[in-house]
């Protein structure tokens, strides 16, 4: 049967290209991982496979049992039935056994391999009893997945091909732990280009595309995609004019990148010579070698709930301390934005808060020993490095009251029990909120300086749901809104004298950035994957020109029209 071409359509999370086997996650925290075995390894993964249905039977025998002395049960131990009959089907595991023993493949590929043809052969036939049994299959198929982790944990350093993670969501924790060489593209069903997943993308320099519906259903494991991360496409059995195409756009791909990589080290200064500070957004300790590699002058944001939480639980204020011990060590000279806890009361898989009226600080007032715990790791911390403590999601000056309170009893209390501390860490703001965004001025005679979150910023200006990808189209960073709330903070801090860093996407855009430029934001901070970019725009602008032609956009009423005058301007002033 002849495979044809399949052009799947998402949204651009992460720009780039990628070719890639595709590795499939049942569930947002599971991922498996394929990949061939050496000759004494084949029995070693056919004993686990064989282990993982005994497992498995384990598991439904007991469910049934405590069903069947329940009332109400039935259609409950029906279903159970049904699953049962898949895991006494002899030629079903036969046929996992054989694929594992003659194509020496691991064992939960062999079981993706052999489900995925029976689920073919269920979506060719048009039937709603075969339909029901797709759902039985899946549901025993990520249940023995689950059962072989212990066996086989997931690494992506075993694949012996380049590979491209495909789920329905990937939390950002699951993704960053599962980077390596060979994970070189990113395809979920849902999120949007500013969830947490799609940032973190972003800082990895992996090319993602978000929100392409139904890409899972007939998806095996192994197969060969195309992710382009420009147009927010997924190519499906590329033909070889597409593949040839794709070779071609890499192979350009790599060229730009080395370019931008040469400049990478030069002074960040614009054409009329005024310098600006550009600093970096990361989320995990790892990431710090590559501040370092890139030649930052600050880590401008430091997004520690990804690492304050970990497999659903905290962390203990040691573990912190190493962590936090380990970035301000290695950031040597540079500066370390710590920014305390930015989640909710009940926190969303993708690191978003579904109830934003308990975020951030408003969270941290709420959960009061957390606070303390981290507040106490970031000042055992301090001495390894140049520490600074950024406040997110502040709303009221009471919340800032507030936190400054229980800031001074923390420090009091590390003198009493003589733990040694640097006792001038600096401690700011997050702008990101209309309503710091208007007090800010007010603020700045309890905060040593500010951070502005542009992502939550133009969220709560626009009144959408940044994380909703039906929303996208209404998220406009060049809305006069945000522009005139833009230049409004601005202005209010200045004269208070207090530094200001923007940290949020805004900053990672070259046509954003120019604006934010133009508006008098000197300090910026990027992703990673956005550093060279945003470095070579700096050094090809004059700021003096940006500050005029910011001067007009305030006048017109379109961002369209804002945007396009600025990307004019940009592409003659922007070599690639």
């Amino acid at each position: 049967m002849t495979v044809v071409e399949r052009k799947l359509k998402g949204v651009s999370a992460s720009p780039g290209v990628a070719f890639g086997h595709a590795v499939t996650a049942w569930d947002p925290q599971l991922v498996t991982l394929n990949y061939s075995l050496k000759p004494e390894q084949v029995n070693r993964h056919v004993r686990s496979f064989l282990r993982s249905v005994v497992k498995s039977r384990t598991q439904l025998e007991a469910m049934q049992e405590k069903l069947e002395g329940s009332r109400g049960g039935g259609d409950s131990t029906s279903l159970i039935d049904a699953h049962m009959l898949i895991l006494k089907d002899r030629m079903f595991i036969d046929r996992v056994v054989e694929k594992i023993r003659n194509e020496q493949i691991n064992a939960e590929w062999a079981i993706q391999s052999v489900s995925g043809t029976i689920l073919k052969a269920y979506d060719r036939v048009h039937d709603d009893y075969l339909r029901e049994r797709r759902g039985d299959l899946e549901d025993i198929v990520r249940r023995l997945l689950v059962n072989l982790r212990s066996y086989h944990p997931p690494t992506f350093k075993s694949l012996r091909y380049h590979s491209i993670l495909v789920g329905k969501t990937i939390p950002p924790s699951i993704l960053m732990e599962l980077k390596s060489s060979r994970l070189v593209g990113l395809v979920t069903e849902t999120g949007s280009p500013l969830s947490h997943t799609a940032i973190i993308a972003r800082s990895m320099a992996l090319p993602a595309v978000v929100g392409v519906r139904a890409v899972l259903p007939g998806l095996i494991s192994g197969e060969l995609i195309i992710l382009d991360g420009d147009e927010g496409i997924v190519i499906r059995a590329p033909s070889e004019d597409t593949l040839e195409l794709y070779r071609k756009r890499v192979e350009v791909e790599k060229k730009s990148k080395r370019r931008l990589a040469r400049a990478t080290h030069t002074p960040c200064v614009t054409k009329d010579r005024i310098s600006v500070l550009l600093g970096a957004n990361i989320n995990f300790r790892a990431e710090v070698k590559g501040v370092l590699a890139h030649g930052c002058e600050a880590i401008g944001l430091y997004r520690t709930e990804f690492e304050f939480f970990r497999d659903g639980k905290e962390v203990e204020e040691d573990k912190l301390v190493e962590d936090y011990s380990y970035v301000l060590s290695r950031a040597k000279a540079v500066s370390v934005n710590f920014r305390t806890i930015d989640v909710g009361l009940r926190n969303g898989g993708d690191g978003m808060n579904p109830e934003s009226g308990a975020r951030g600080l408003r969270f941290s007032l709420e959960k009061r020993d957390l606070f303390r715990k981290q507040l106490r790791a970031i000042y055992r911390s301090s001495p390894s490095g140049h520490a600074r403590i950024v406040l997110p999601f502040v709303s009221t000056l009471d919340e800032l009251d507030a936190a400054m309170d229980i800031i001074g009893d923390v420090r009091k209390q590390l003198k009493r029990d003589g733990v040694d501390y640097d006792d001038a860490v600096p401690v700011g703001v997050m702008i990101e909120t209309p309503a710091a965004a208007y007090t800010c001025d007010l603020m700045a005679s309890k905060a040593d300086f500010f951070c502005l979150g542009t992502n939550d910023l133009i969220q709560y200006c626009l009144a959408i749901d940044r994380t909703d990808k039906s929303a996208m189209r209404l998220y406009n960073p060049f809305h006069p809104a945000v522009l005139r709330l833009l230049r409004q903070v601005h202005d209010l801090v200045t004269p208070t004298g207090k530094p200001i860093v923007v940290c949020g996407e805004l900053a990672a855009e070259p046509p954003s950035a120019a604006m934010l430029l133009g508006l008098g934001f000197t300090e910026l901070s990027v992703n990673l994957g956005a550093y060279p970019a945003i470095k070579r725009l700096i050094r090809s602008v004059a700021l003096g020109e940006l500050r005029e032609l910011t001067d007009d956009l305030m006048k017109l009423r379109s961002h369209r029209k804002i945007e396009q005058r600025i990307r004019s301007i940009l592409a003659d002033r922007v070599k690639t």
